[in-house]
């Protein structure tokens, strides 16, 4: 009798866990739906963005007026406001989830400090703010993906809150085996009540009219919660009127520093006459990209498929560089276009993965194959320095 006892008392309990475990999942379920569907939505999201920057960058080449170039600039400000707001809402998300792992590797404090002021250089000239940077020329141990995003976070949000005439100094000082990378301002600063808040989700200060109605109080939540994934640290110091200093604590690596070498110009243009590929399946960001890529003097060549660059191959079309988007529809992707490319030519030459932030694997897939990798949407910036250093001096690898 005993036993039957205990039988239905184990019999009960499996029961009670069962509903309970089904239960949390029921729960759970909404939020996945919600984390699948914002990861889904990304890619959609980013294309038109990415064509819309590519062609504001064009307008801007062909506009000379002050008027005009006023407006663009606050175009290009509104366009980055957007990718800002689907960036925090993405990495919530995909924090939430735990599906963030970090790949901590070497990472080049220069090469990562010049495209965080590449990418906020405009934003800083159009408030007549001063971007400063004291670099460091060595390594620190950290995931660049998650580091560039948590240093973007820090400037931008100091660009937020300084007034025009001001001054965003990004300083790296050495303190033995690690390095403090710190973003000082001279803005509006906080008390110490506002210090102990501003990390939660959706709290923001008080901003400049200017400022008023962009972002979700989402940045200082995802840099708090990748530094901490990360396993660095993070210190602020600030005081009313006084401006804010937040200092990242990174540990250094021993790597050799490699200079690189400044590239030769070429009739004023350093790409003109380069051979480029670009392949994307979406109409307007392959139009785009091909426009703006042709104003630089390049010789470009445009296709929508894996099919239609087999087909140029075929009639002996060959390149100095491929440009393609990663998800290409279909079984293709544009790992297939590079390795088609590369085993028609017989060469390994320089080449481009573009694809949404929401996909670090396809970073991982890059660099496991010597490609190199450009989130989307594309800073026409980012992508011309890129190609300068790739196509105009042959004797570096990056991946190397």
């Amino acid at each position: 009798m005993v036993g039957h006892q205990e039988h239905g008392l184990d019999v009960a309990q499996r029961v009670t866990d069962a509903i309970h475990l089904f239960r949390e999942r029921r729960a759970e379920r909404p939020y996945d739906d919600k984390s699948r569907f914002l990861v889904a939505a990304s890619h959609d999201l980013r294309q038109p963005i990415h064509a819309l920057g590519l062609y504001v960058a064009e307008l801007r080449r062909k506009i000379s007026g002050e008027d005009e170039q006023h407006l663009l600039g606050q175009l290009e400000r509104s366009v980055d406001a957007i990718v800002r707001l689907v960036d925090d809402l993405l990495d919530i998300s995909r924090l939430n989830a735990g599906v963030l792992v970090p790949q901590k590797q070497p990472c080049d404090v220069v090469e990562l400090l010049d495209r965080i002021t590449a990418d906020l250089g405009l934003l800083a000239r159009s408030k007549n703010i001063r971007l400063a940077v004291h670099p460091f020329h060595g390594f620190v141990s950290s995931d660049p993906v998650m580091l560039e995003r948590i240093l973007m976070n820090l400037v931008s949000n100091a660009l937020r809150y300084t007034q025009p005439n001001g001054t965003v100094l990004i300083a790296c000082r050495r303190r033995g085996d690690e390095l403090s990378i710190e973003v000082r301002d001279n803005g509006i600063g906080m008390d110490k009540g506002c210090q102990t808040r501003i990390f939660d989700e959706f709290v923001q200060l008080k901003q400049p009219a200017a400022e008023s109605q962009q972002g979700l109080g989402l940045g200082l939540s995802i840099v708090d919660r990748l530094v901490r994934l990360l396993g660095h640290r993070l210190e602020l110091q600030s005081a009313p009127d006084e401006g804010s200093t937040f200092a990242l604590r990174l540990s250094l690596t021993g790597h050799e520093v490699v200079f690189k070498p400044a590239a030769q110009k070429t009739n004023g243009l350093p790409l003109a006459g380069k051979k480029l590929l670009i392949v994307d399946s979406d109409d307007l960001a392959r139009v785009a990209m091909a426009k703006m890529l042709s104003s630089w003097g390049c010789d470009v060549s445009a296709a929508s498929s894996l099919d239609v660059v087999q087909q140029r191959l075929i009639e002996g079309a060959g390149w100095e560089m491929v440009i393609s988007e990663y998800q290409m529809g279909g079984n293709a992707t544009g790992l297939d276009v590079i390795q088609a490319v590369q085993q028609h030519l017989g060469a390994h030459i320089p080449c481009m993965l573009i694809g949404t932030r929401a996909g670090t694997d396809v970073e991982k897939l890059a660099r496991l194959g010597g490609h190199y990798f450009l989130p989307k949407p594309v800073k026409p910036a980012k992508l011309r320095s890129m190609m300068q250093f790739l196509l105009t001096d042959q004797t570096i690898m990056l991946n190397g």
